[in-house]
């Protein structure tokens, strides 16, 4: 009886064993899906976390900056351009303020002036190596034919004067006295009536302008009859330089546009024609009485236009022709 029992208390428990690991496998196996990939974040533990890559914040700023077609426009700044000049010592103080005053309101101008003379203007813009000759004499009829495409504008008129140092007592030239002068024939101050140098042996010392200057040009066309000077006289490379050796030098005689000028020397009247006295100032360069009058330029290759054109309009303008007048020139208006 007891063998039974024991043989019936074996197999129930077997039994219940066998239902608890048919449970058991069951739980398993709905572990699978979608719940499985389910993460719970407050159940990952804080040293996970850490491993998680965190979003970026939204910023309008890093936005624009990603998005370069986005980018506020900046102010546009224009591109240099350069403007080159050279040319007559003459009109160079003309020009020299005029391009001051021109870059002082356009910031993109760069205007670039040098001097060496007429000549010197007129083979540059002829070989076009600048764009803009300066010359205070007229282009001859053989630059003209050498260069077709040149156009000529005056933005000036002018006078030479004749200088001497303030210790000469001379009143006044005449024309002829002027040329003889310089072709070396009157030597000393002594042989000119009114004339003289006290404290000198009164010899004369010629100053002149060396071959590239078209103030020489002007001044042998036309009061030397085309004849060479004398081979004494210094020939200086400016109008400044002339006026301070005539400064410096009791017994010189020099010539300068009238635009230089200055209580340094003494700017000698002309005795013109015999009968009257003319004095080298702006009033009778304008009427064209003073004997030695002439008109200033500035020269192109064709018709000016872009920065060069709108710089000679500008020079032409009243602003522009105003600076002539405080440089001691006539204007053309």
């Amino acid at each position: 009886m007891n063998a039974n029992r024991s043989s019936i208390l074996i197999v129930a428990v077997s039994l219940i064993a066998l239902v608890m690991l048919a449970v058991a496998a069951g739980c398993t196996g709905t572990s699978t899906g979608a719940e499985a990939k389910t993460v719970d974040p407050t159940a990952v533990p804080a040293a996970a976390m850490d491993q998680i890559p965190a979003a970026a914040p939204a910023s309008p700023e890093a936005t624009v900056a990603e998005t370069p077609a986005e980018k506020p426009l900046s102010a546009p700044t224009g591109q240099k351009q350069t403007l080159r000049i050279s040319g007559s010592t003459t009109v160079l103080p003309i020009v020299q303020k005029a391009a001051d005053q021109y870059m002082a309101t356009h910031p993109d101008a760069d205007i670039q002036i040098s001097g060496g003379g007429s000549g010197v203007g007129i083979q540059a813009i002829g070989a076009k190596t600048v764009d803009i000759g300066m010359s205070s004499r007229d282009i001859t009829s053989a630059e003209m034919t050498k260069y077709p495409s040149f156009v000529v504008t005056t933005v000036a008129q002018d006078g030479i004067a004749v200088v001497v140092n303030p210790a000469n007592t001379i009143p006044y030239i005449t024309l002829d006295q002027i040329k003889n002068i310089y072709m070396g024939k009157t030597t000393k101050w002594s042989e000119i009536t009114g004339a003289g140098v006290p404290g000198t042996n009164n010899q004369i010392v010629v100053i002149g302008r060396d071959s590239a200057s078209g103030t020489r040009a002007f001044f042998d066309e036309h009061l030397l009859a085309k004849k060479t000077p004398t081979a004494k006289m210094l020939e200086k490379n400016s109008n400044g330089a002339v006026l301070q050796t005539v400064a410096q030098t009791p017994g010189s005689i020099g010539y300068v546009s009238i635009g230089f000028v200055s209580k340094d020397v003494t700017a000698l009247p002309i005795w013109y024609n015999a009968d009257k006295v003319i004095a080298p100032n702006l009033e009778n360069v304008k009427s064209r009485d003073y004997p030695v009058s002439r008109n200033l330029y500035v020269i192109t290759n064709g018709q000016p236009s872009g920065l060069t054109g709108d710089f000679i309009t500008y020079i032409l303008s009243a602003d522009g022709q105003k600076i002539v007048a405080d440089e001691g020139y006539v204007t053309v208006g």
